[in-house]
């Protein structure tokens, strides 16, 4: 008898998804899967697994084979049979973003740099084969308009503020900053907000102003908000929405290259997990984190051809710091040799530049006659015949070349080097013309030519000024891949490569500042009594103190730093959390001193009773 047709036709539908269940096809879309359906279950299994993947005898002993491969299968049957994944776009998509899942699980258990190096190549090579460009895309992320853009972008600045600031603080309240560098900054915005002064007595242990170390009246642009929220935590929070707020600037310098709305969100992305710009935010408040803003508004504002705002962002730029005159010149000099500039923004650049060298020389001429000098020992790599002047360095540079490339190509500095150009993919050193090597000069002078380790190490704030300057450097170069005929589909594969490194090495070098969450709820019995003992000495007390209790003290007109103070104080602060040469309990131990706290565990409080003030 024959069957009816309907059940003929839904017997022919089962039969068809079973054979396509059971059969393993090989065609291009079901490899594709199957490699996609790997690299999640490779993932899951470094999350699931306790031991880190690295430990490999311990590692496939909490790991089920059998499972893992029931898994794959299971996923690559998904991504073949159900009819969505089906879209080239969404299953290239997916198998972008199940390598970037997979580089960052790996990233947070090992962050050697040559390991990141080789997760970063990793999502390349899966970048460049998966057969699907952006443009091809269905739905919002071909169509996003300037109005996702901005909101994406907002979104994303949000959580690097969070991230950053967040933590910064935990560290403030957990008592696990430093004098250097927050201590001295914390004293010197109260006495700022109390005098408008910026004064310190525990920077040089004695009261002088800082502009004396670094002339950078900027600061005075966080006054305001200070004096409404005075704490030292506020700054915690203000420097990194200081950093991330150039995200502005870059947007309007992507749209003047005309690029689309999503090449400029992926350097919106760039930026805001470019690794160097929250380690150098990590390392607490520095006048350096209003480099990078200040130089994107300088250099949208000489693009756009806008001499007065060109202008008030280099004076703004020039109150930075000292040093920050280098950014200045090096920017007005790119613009001065410009393609297709006009009259008006070479003579801008020109007058930028003039002012900027002479601002240079003038305020380094005060701080050597005035103040605590010019730090050209920093430069000393390049003294010669007992000189360690400024003069000097320049002129060893120019006459010995190959001693400056010596000193630029050591271990430490290459492995610097990858952490700052892999993140955007060596787009900055995708150069069209020689004038694109103006650009480089803060890259070099700054970081890489001195021999104080501090400038090439990406978890200081050395990078804020020269990453700005690398990051724009990217965009000019991927905005002219169009007029060299590199194909659009070419083009968006290497700016998603270039995100996707972003991703990686944020993760692999900052996502560890994460223990300082569990750190702090671990310590919230130490941390009670600390802040108890610093309660009971009085707001008006002159106060010497263990470097990472100093800021939390530092709303007050008098302090030092106990290690390296020659200063009597009435009160004494010893951090007993962990062992120092330099200081004791039992130095106050007499009948000089009268014990206020005291915790062997934690703190120890001394009151000098011969302190005459």
């Amino acid at each position: 008898m024959a069957q009816p047709e309907e059940e003929l036709i839904e017997n022919t539908e089962k039969h068809r998804l079973l054979r396509g269940f059971l059969r393993l096809e090989f065609s291009s879309r079901s490899m594709q899967a199957l490699f996609t359906a790997w690299l999640i279950c490779a993932a899951v299994c470094i999350l699931r697994i306790d031991h880190p993947f690295n430990e490999l005898a311990s590692y496939m002993k909490d790991l089920s084979f059998v499972i893992m491969l029931i898994g794959v299968f299971a996923i690559w049957q998904l991504l073949v049979l159900i009819p969505v994944f089906k879209n080239r776009g969404v299953i290239n998509c997916i198998t972008i973003s199940s390598a970037i899942l997979l580089a960052v699980t790996a990233a947070c258990e090992h962050n050697e740099i040559v390991f990141l190096t080789g997760l970063c190549g990793a999502v390349a090579l899966t970048i460049k084969f998966a057969d699907i460009p952006f443009y091809d895309m269905p739905g919002i992320i071909k169509r996003a308009g300037s109005t996702v853009k901005w909101s994406v972008a907002v979104l994303l600045m949000l959580v690097f503020v969070l991230f950053v600031g967040i933590i910064c603080c935990m560290k403030y309240f957990d008592h696990w900053t430093s004098c250097f560098d927050f201590g001295i900054f914390s004293q010197m915005f109260h006495y700022m907000k109390e005098t408008g002064l910026p004064l310190t007595t525990c920077e040089r242990d004695g009261l002088l102003t800082h502009f004396a170390v670094h002339v950078s009246p900027i600061y005075y642009l966080l006054l305001p908000i200070y004096c409404i929220f005075p704490s030292p935590a506020t700054l915690l929070i203000l420097q990194p929405i200081v950093v991330v707020s150039g995200v502005i600037p870059l947007l309007l310098i992507c749209k003047k290259h005309s690029l689309s709305q999503l090449e400029s969100l992926l350097f919106a992305v760039c930026y805001i997990v470019f690794p160097s710009f929250a380690g150098g935010c990590f390392y607490y408040l520095h006048e350096n984190c209003f480099l990078a803003p200040l130089i994107m508004w300088l250099i949208y504002f000489l693009e756009t051809d806008r001499a007065v705002l060109s202008c008030v962002f280099a004076l703004l730029l020039l109150l930075v710091k000292e040093d920050a005159a280098v950014y200045a010149c090096v920017i007005a000099l790119y613009f001065v040799f410009a393609d297709k500039a006009g009259k008006k923004l070479r003579l801008t650049s020109a007058g930028i530049f003039a002012v900027s060298l002479a601002y240079f020389v003038v305020i380094t001429g005060i701080l050597a006659a005035y103040g605590d000098g010019v730090m050209s020992w920093r430069y000393k790599n390049y003294s010669y015949g007992g000189s360690d002047s400024l003069t000097s360095v320049i002129l060893a540079a120019v006459s010995d070349p190959v001693y400056v490339i010596q000193q630029c190509f050591t271990a430490e500095k290459l492995t610097f080097m990858l952490q700052m150009l892999l993140p955007l993919a060596f787009l900055p050193f995708v150069l069209r013309s020689p004038k694109e090597l103006i650009m480089l000069i803060p890259f070099v002078l700054i970081n890489l030519m001195t021999n104080y380790g501090y400038q090439y190490n990406i978890n200081y704030q050395y990078t804020f000024g020269s990453g700005a300057a690398l990051i724009y450097l990217a965009v000019v170069n991927y905005s002219h891949f169009d007029r060299g005929g590199i194909p659009k589909k070419k083009r968006y594969k290497v700016l998603l490569t270039a995100a996707a490194c972003c991703t990686v090495l944020f993760i692999g070098l900052q996502g560890g500042r994460l223990d300082t969450v569990q750190s702090y709820i671990k310590n919230e019995e130490t941390r009670g009594k600390i802040d108890y003992a610093l309660s009971l000495i009085p707001e008006d007390a002159s106060v010497a103190s263990s470097t990472f209790l100093l800021p939390n003290l530092s709303q007050r007109d008098e302090l030092y730093q106990l290690e390296t103070t020659k200063h009597e104080a009435e009160y004494y602060v010893l951090d007993l959390r962990y062992n120092s040469e330099q200081f004791s309990p039992d130095d106050y131990k007499n009948d000089g001193y009268e014990e206020i706290y005291y915790d062997d565990t934690c703190v120890a409080v001394y009151r000098n009773k011969n302190y005459s003030g």
